[in-house]
């Protein structure tokens, strides 16, 4: 090993470590920092949900019948399915005793990854060490990544982290020196985790380095990178299908029209000339109302050193920068673009993919040292720099005054002492120093006045695991709640007192929580719904319903039909006492509790076919025997007349069942409730098998095996080509045992 190795080390070190240590100023200051919004609801209770089916050994992780609206994981693409590496996510969450500590562990790591990645496309763009470390440490606790993607949206945030490592990965590739396998293997990551935003970033890097390819005539490169895109653009069918197949059965194919402009968490250009303010918050549409964090934030230093930066570095370099160009300029284009582009809504949401690119810029121009000429009108720059973000920050908030002084003054002190560094002491580990602690102050500053992030549901739920199964141990059977806690949530998020919404949580619990808690719950949250049930309940995406949806759960199911309660097969109902006045419970049901928040109802003895989902069959079809194989597969035993029949069962009608019956395929569809049906032919006796598979599960698993082959191919290749290459330079690299020292400059081709 080169003396110059542990060199290489230090700076990646020092990232991952720095950052590791910001990520908990958050959580010290605020514990409830990373549990808002969807965290809190969905994506914590959910991954816990998911670690213990993975223990039981169901993976992958396609449909949870017993999770109703909430269960189509496949359908959902958004969990990331497939992406083994979300597997550890889920079994560390599920193994952890607190969900509050195990997601900010899960969101600090991911942090991490984000910050290094971001440091090795900073090296790759010839950017010095330290330059690169500034700002990898930076972004991840740049505005919108911290508040909205770290505090409530995390697979916004694991898709961000993926990122810069595609990135980094295709450019290797595309200059030779990077075996193209680990960019298809970054990419296939990316588009296998399932949020859209990953597969975006993968389509707009990839575009643009076959521009750069192009353009400076990396013809060999740019076939590498070709042919690594469509191994990645194999995957997309195994994620994408059972997304597109079940679109029309969700509640978001009814919301308005492919393109439109609402205005909701879209920020205007004006937002981005206080991006070194970090108490500037503004003048945009959010979840609950105006914008409450400084969500356009960028970095304290990047603004007020515009100054000094020698630009004059670029020159020469416009070729090899296309790329990282083309991604900045489109993601800049896509930031104030209208609040819809087809899947990709809020465009605030991609503002940090431009934060990356500015960033990589930065580090560029920071490695060239900054200026030290014309000092004058250059602290005069930076000195109206500083007073111009103020004078925003407070004319969007004219009675937060103080604030607003308190954030430009920090801004102005950071600002002083970064330059003395740099004009007293001339070195650039003290320019490292304070920007990097500067960053870690200006961390402590915002969450310490601006704490939660207000502009995104509260929940406040409760996190302790063993707490939450003992105190909802009573839940027994199948449980079904109705509940209508918004009006109250509102007032809390609103007024940032949270007792009586806390409070609930005694009774009542929303989303996925009943996960974690130990509970058969068919409340459970999601992103996309099964309209003909949301409807008939009136539930919400969080779980949460109102009066009619309890009062629709005693309507017949259909003729000769039960009520839904028992076609459901619910063996405990828990309705807020204002929604169950004036309705009475169907026969069979008992109450069984009665306090000044909640009615508890019990059914009372067996359900029909005990054992199985099945909850009816027509007057037609004789039932020999049902039983559930396992959680995706239902076998019945049935005898149908001379007119045949249909069997209900208790789970949802999603596309991908299949049923089949002494080999002949039989029609599967869904009732007005949603609940899954299957028609029975006249005549047909046998055994019924009810199966479950994602739809296109065969087109995707064959792409997805075509590519993986030609990654493996390119791999090969690769690796053979890099062998060649390394007995071709042998003879002459003992001539420099410093070739490619740390810091030192490397050739682009």
């Amino acid at each position: 090993m080169s003396a110059a190795a542990p060199r290489r080390w230090l700076w990646p070190l020092v990232v991952c470590l720095v950052t590791a240590a910001y990520t908990a100023v958050p959580f010290v200051l605020e514990p409830r920092f990373f549990q808002r919004g969807d965290t809190a609801a969905q994506f914590a209770p959910t991954w816990f949900h998911f670690g213990e089916m993975v223990r039981a050994g169901q993976w992958p992780v396609w449909l949870d019948p017993q999770s109703w609206a909430g269960g189509n994981y496949a359908g959902e693409a958004l969990f990331g399915t497939y992406n083994p590496l979300n597997v550890l996510i889920w079994l560390a969450v599920s193994l952890g005793p607190d969900l509050a500590v195990t997601t900010y562990l899960v969101k600090a790591t991911v942090m991490v990854l984000l910050a290094l990645g971001t440091y090795l496309l900073a090296r790759e763009y010839d950017a010095l060490p330290w330059a690169s470390a500034v700002v990898a440490v930076a972004l991840p606790f740049s505005g919108f990544t911290l508040f909205w993607d770290a505090g409530s949206w995390p697979a916004g945030l694991m898709a961000f982290a993926y990122a810069p490592w595609v990135w980094v990965t295709f450019r290797r590739a595309l200059r030779g020196v990077g075996n193209p396998f680990w960019a298809f293997l970054a990419g296939a990551l990316a588009v296998l985790n399932g949020n859209p935003y990953g597969t975006l970033a993968v389509v707009v890097i990839g575009a643009a380095m076959v521009v750069e390819g192009a353009v400076t005539r990396a013809w060999g490169g740019l076939l590498k990178v070709v042919l690594a895109g469509v191994a990645i653009a194999a995957f997309l069918p195994l994620v994408y299908i059972p997304l597109l197949e079940t679109a029309d059965l969700a509640v978001r194919s009814t919301q308005g029209a492919l393109f439109e402009n609402s205005g909701k968490l879209r920020p205007a250009v004006g937002d981005l000339f206080a991006a070194s303010s970090p108490l500037h918050v503004p003048p945009i549409k959010a979840i609950t109302g105006p914008m409450q964090v400084p969500a356009t934030f960028l970095a304290w230093f990047v603004l007020p050193l515009l100054p000094w930066l020698r630009y004059a570095a670029l020159r020469g370099r416009a070729r090899e920068l296309t790329g990282l160009t083309l991604v900045t300029v489109a993601y800049l284009a896509m930031t104030l673009g209208p609040s819809k582009l087809w899947l990709f809504r809020w465009p605030l949401r991609v503002i940090e993919y431009f934060h990356l690119g500015v960033l990589v810029v930065l580090a560029v121009l920071l490695s060239h040292g900054l200026a030290t000429t014309s000092l004058r009108p250059r602290l005069l720059g930076s000195a109206a720099i500083v007073a111009t973000m103020g004078w925003l920050t407070w004319s969007q908030d004219p009675a937060g005054l103080r604030r607003a002084v308190v954030g430009t003054a920090v801004v102005a002190v950071l600002v002083v002492v970064l330059l003395g560094a740099h004009l007293l002491l001339r070195r650039t580990g003290a320019v490292a120093l304070v920007a990097l602690g500067g960053i870690g102050a200006v961390l402590a500053l915002q969450v310490a006045v601006i704490g939660e992030n207000a502009s995104s549901r509260v929940w406040h739920v409760p996190t302790d695991v063993s707490a939450l199964q003992r105190d909802f141990a009573d839940r027994e059977g199948r449980v079904m709640q109705f509940a209508d806690l918004k009006p109250l949530q509102n007032r809390a998020t609103r007024s940032g007192d949270t007792r009586k919404l806390e409070q609930q949580w005694q009774t009542f619990l929303p989303g996925s929580m009943y996960h974690p808690a130990g509970v058969d719950a068919v409340n459970n949250y999601t992103g996309m719904g099964f309209l003909p049930f949301t409807r008939t309940f009136c539930m919400e995406y969080d779980g949460l319903t109102q009066k009619c949806g309890y009062r629709n759960l005693w309507r017949v199911g259909g003729s000769g039909q039960p009520p839904l309660a028992d076609l459901m097969k619910l063996d405990t109902i828990v309705v807020q006492k204002s929604l169950a006045a004036g309705v009475a419970p169907g026969e069979g049901w008992r109450e069984e509790s009665r306090d000044e928040r909640a009615v508890v109802l019990r059914h009372d003895g067996e359900h029909d076919f005990e054992g199985s989902s099945l909850s009816w069959a027509s007057d037609g079809i004789a039932v020999d025997s049902a039983e559930t194989r396992d959680l995706l597969h239902e076998r019945v035993d049935v005898d149908a007349s001379a007119g045949g029949g249909r069997l209900v069962f208790a789970m949802l009608g999603w596309p991908g069942w299949e049923a089949e019956l002494g080999g002949q395929a039989l029609r599967v569809g869904h009732s007005e409730a949603g609940l899954l049906t299957v028609e029975v032919p006249a005549g047909a006796s046998g055994r019924l098998d009810l199966v479950y598979r994602p739809p296109g599960l065969g087109v995707g698993l064959g792409a997805a095996g075509l590519g993986t082959v030609l990654a493996l191919g390119l791999g090969l290749a690769g690796r053979i080509g890099s062998r060649r290459r390394s007995e071709d330079v042998a003879p002459v690299t003992s001539l420099s045992d410093d070739a490619g020292a740390e810091g030192g400059s490397r050739s682009l081709d």
